[in-house]
């Protein structure tokens, strides 16, 4: 059964990591790079409910952890990436370039941004994988 975004996010954001785990593309990118990433998902003009918020550990070439966490849960991350809904929606459908995105787009990036560029082609394999994954969206 395909995952709704955003309401089942923690369904989908497991099916990511399967498929992270999967590519060959991301676990030969990944391969030295290790770190706890938070995606927020930011309500806007299409989609005004609570903020979704999905924590993935990737260690080694290997998404270790994936999972949907409370807003207020107390989780540690080297980096978040948070959007708004509609830019998620766009991302994930392949309307909307990861690089520009990224940088100066509607996406704003927490951590060392020097170090999540060194390790690029690892975060544009997890982007790439993220739009093969089945999905829906509520809104």
């Amino acid at each position: 059964m395909t995952p709704t975004l955003p309401d089942e996010a923690d369904a989908w954001v497991r099916a990511w990591r399967d498929r992270l785990n999967d590519s060959e593309e991301f676990v030969d990118a990944a391969g030295e790079f290790e770190a706890a990433i938070l995606f927020v998902v930011q309500p806007d003009e299409s989609y005004d409910g609570d903020p979704v918020r999905m924590l993935v550990d990737v260690a080694d070439g290997e998404c270790v952890t994936a999972a949907a966490v409370a807003v207020d849960a107390d989780r540690q991350y080297d980096y978040a990436l948070r959007g708004p809904y509609a830019a998620w929606k766009a991302l994930l459908r392949d309307e909307l370039d990861t690089a520009e995105a990224v940088m100066g787009g509607p996406f704003d990036v927490e951590g060392d941004t020097l170090a999540l560029m060194s390790h690029r082609k690892a975060f544009l394999a997890m982007v790439a994988t993220a739009r093969d994954v089945d999905v829906e969206f509520a809104h």
